[in-house]
């Protein structure tokens, strides 16, 4: 735990020491870096580098009023051998950086001054095209900052639960600025880990995070911190964990990057290995903001039962039962209502999503569900259970835009949380369904026009408790999520939910594709791979998780922006689109990402107007969920197959008969 002392060590501005060296005047480049003895003038921006390959530095914590953590007295910290620091160029690779571990030999006896030797590297070229003083950057602690990376005059961080400082440098002087504020806790008990989470769901946390810290001409300073998209790779977190101290004595630090606004307070829950054995809460509302400390002290005297915070991650085994699941691997059909009745066919599917359950007053979310019938078929897919036992039929409820409409007003209100959960059971009773499958498109955000709330996420949780304890445990409740993992409290969700539907489609729309299973190294976006890497580092396990497969593509002028599977065939083959009334001649050369592994369209001058999935894409997508040990697949959406059944069949084989 080194790494949090550091942080609260409040350093004056010192003068670089001895360390054991000869006293020979240093020499002193234009930009005032000092470089070892003996120096050498080397390259025309000034800098000194000296024979012995050395560069010294004194870190400092920045003498300014905004990065001063408000912390005194005999709780006051100090350097510690082992810190680690990575200073850095343009890039973070090992010709453009260093990495220091300081030693009993550079700290002063006060703990207060850090001074260390390390070999030369290429500082940055991009600083002084931007009138920049500084040309070294660096980041605490060392483990923490994304490796072999190009970042300019940025520190980029890969975890945020630290107490993350990033530096410039003024001479040989490095300035350390705070990011994160920290709150601070000791406690007593047997358990190995906690897991801290707002009670509205706010940001925690990021796997993904820039600091912006540069020296300007006038020798101010410029200081930004955010969230970095990385091509959309990477989300917000609404929960953190680590392991816990739990001695008593030993302090325990929790970082929150940039701060945050807790309106309904937060919740810190202590684990043993999978079990949540205590908790710890508040409702107050916390203002944390960056640089600011707030010590809970001994938090042992307050710790409750789990039983005392439902819906926060604690209970477990409130899911349906084993055998009520139906079959693994899953193979999930979203079904519309808009489906023919004549096209369908279980033989390739293990679950079908029967689509849509919606709110008789989407404006209020009273009155009860209803569902749209789609003139009888959904008598024939509830139908379906008699020639294929083993199929699951979940309703369906909400969806994209609109659709989700109702979800916030009905989850605030604990009478109309109670009316929803009955008319689930209800419909549930008088249909024969096996379940509800929840869609709501997103719980605090999403394209929504009615209601949308900040305290979304933790009703959420409530709905789905009670759901739970209205349909009981032989009956599933499942979710589709956003592929970005955000917007819900997942250690609460988890309770209750058997399983989640990751949407990893709609992630871009040409020239970017709508569904990477891989890292494109051609369009810099989120894929599959890393959208269930996202959930997995919400605590969500694999085998909890389906993948979503689409059933279209996105497009662009001549194409529309939805374009289904059963098209392709009259585009690639025929050259006509929408029915034959499209000529797409030329408009229509097939590629394939080899990287991606998915197909797109281009124009005889290479743009790229339709990204989609095929059968070749579908399988490799089987594929990843079967070696990924996910819980199975799902697909959006039956009836944009083709009349053979083209993509069911190819990725129920590769998901149940690899060759």
């Amino acid at each position: 735990m080194a790494f949090f002392r550091v942080f609260f060590a409040v350093l004056g501005l010192l003068g670089a020491a001895a360390c054991g060296r000869q006293e020979i005047p240093d020499q002193v480049g234009n930009d005032g870096l000092v470089v070892g003895n003996d120096a050498n003038v080397a390259g025309n921006d000034g800098l000194v580098v000296g024979n012995d390959g050395m560069l010294t530095f004194t870190c400092e914590i920045a003498d300014a009023a905004d990065t001063r953590l408000s912390i005194d007295g005999a709780g006051k910290t100090r350097w510690e051998p082992g810190d680690q620091i990575l200073l850095h160029g343009d890039y973070t690779n090992s010709s453009c950086s260093a990495t220091v571990t300081l030693t009993a030999d550079n700290i002063s006896d006060d703990g207060k001054k850090a001074t260390f030797t390390c070999p030369s590297f290429t500082v940055s070229s991009h600083s002084g095209t931007k009138g920049y003083l500084s040309t070294i950057y660096a980041g605490y602690p060392a483990s923490a900052v994304k490796k072999n990376e190009h970042c300019y005059y940025y520190t980029n961080f890969t975890s945020t639960n630290y107490p993350l400082m990033a530096a410039f440098n003024v001479g040989n002087s490095l300035k350390f600025y705070n990011l994160c504020g920290v709150i601070s806790f000791c406690v007593s008990g047997d358990f190995d880990k906690y897991e801290f989470v707002g009670n509205n769901g706010e940001t925690v946390g990021y796997t993904y995070y820039r600091s912006y810290l540069v020296q300007k001409g006038d020798e101010s300073y410029r200081l930004e911190y955010n969230y970095a998209t990385d091509g959309g790779t990477s989300g917000p977190l609404t929960s953190i964990s680590a392991p816990v101290a739990a001695d008593g004595s030993k302090v325990n630090y929790i970082g929150i990057p940039a701060g945050a606004n807790f309106s309904g307070g937060f919740t810190i829950r202590f684990l043993k290995g999978s079990s949540v054995v205590n908790v710890v809460s508040t409702t107050k509302s916390v203002n944390l903001s960056r640089n600011k400390l707030l010590p809970l002290g001994d938090i042992t005297a307050r710790l409750s039962d789990p039983g005392d915070d439902p819906g926060q991650g604690e209970e477990v085994g409130k899911l349906c039962k084993e055998e009520c699941l139906g079959q693994k691997p899953m193979v999930i059909a979203y079904l519309t209502e808009y489906t023919s009745k004549t096209s369908l066919d279980p033989t390739y599917v293990t679950h079908i999503n029967y689509a849509h359950g919606r709110f008789v007053n989407p404006t209020t979310g009273d009155g009860g569900l209803y569902i749209e019938e789609g003139s009888g078929l959904m008598t024939k897919v509830l139908a379906l259970k008699t020639q294929k036992p083993t199929l699951k039929v979940l309703l369906m409820i909400g969806g994209w835009g609109s659709k989700a409409d109702g979800f916030s007003m009905m989850a605030r209100d604990a009478d109309k949380r109670t009316l929803f959960c009955t008319e689930c059971k209800r419909l549930i009773d008088t249909y024969g369904f096996d379940g509800i499958d929840i869609d709501w498109e997103y719980p605090g955000g999403g394209p929504s026009t009615n209601g949308k709330s900040s305290s979304d996420a933790a009703n959420f949780n409530l709905v789905l408790k009670e759901l739970r304890q209205t349909i009981g445990d032989t009956k599933i409740i499942s979710f589709a999520s956003s592929s970005s993992a955000g917007y819900v409290s997942w250690a609460g969700a988890m309770e209750y939910l058997d399983y989640v539907n990751v949407m990893t489609y709609d992630m871009g729309d040409p020239p970017k594709h709508n569904s990477p299973l891989y890292k494109s190294s051609t369009f810099n976006q989120r894929s599959c791979e890393e959208s269930i890497n996202l959930h997995k580092n919400k605590g969500i396990p694999l085998d909890r998780m389906n993948l979503g497969v689409p059933f279209y593509g996105h497009g662009t002028d001549p194409y529309a922006d939805d374009v289904k599977y059963n098209e392709m065939a009259s585009i690639l083959n025929n050259n006509y689109y929408a029915s034959g009334k499209v000529d797409v001649t030329g408009k229509n050369i097939y590629r394939w990402d080899d990287v991606a592994k998915v197909p797109y369209l281009v124009d005889t001058s290479g743009n790229i107007l339709l990204c989609y999935d095929d059968a070749e894409s579908v399988e490799w997508k089987g594929k990843f969920v079967r070696e990924k040990g996910l819980l199975g697949a799902m697909f959006w959406e039956y009836r944009h197959d083709d009349s053979a059944g083209t993509l069911r069949r190819t990725l129920y084989n590769a998901v149940y008969n690899p060759e």
